[in-house]
């Protein structure tokens, strides 16, 4: 699987797109330097700084390495897009609770 880092993105947007109180971050975890990069994704609410989900894959494969989400137990997806895609199925139902 080739990682397309755009489409990363647009998934993060969507997912936060109908909860204003979340955001999300990117970046680095780990470079070795010749061929491992580790990132890390980090879903947060914005107005106290919790940390509502945290993924660690692999840059190139898109392998799932870690997964966290808070308040939602389930098994490790195999790589991030499914694992963004099981986060933005369990905040949509958690929104759709709250109301």
């Amino acid at each position: 699987m080739i990682l397309n880092k755009n489409a990363l993105v647009d998934l993060l947007n969507h997912t936060i797109k109908e909860r204003r109180d979340l955001s999300w971050k990117m970046g680095t975890g780990y470079h070795n330097g010749i061929d491992i990069s580790i990132y890390e994704i980090l879903i947060y609410e914005v107005k106290n700084n919790k940390t509502i989900g945290r993924f660690a894959y692999n840059g190139d494969s898109g392998k799932l390495i870690n997964q966290r989400i808070i308040g939602h137990r389930q098994k490790m997806a195999d790589n991030i897009v499914d694992a963004l895609l099981d986060i933005n199925n369990y905040l949509k139902q958690r929104l759709n609770r709250a109301y």
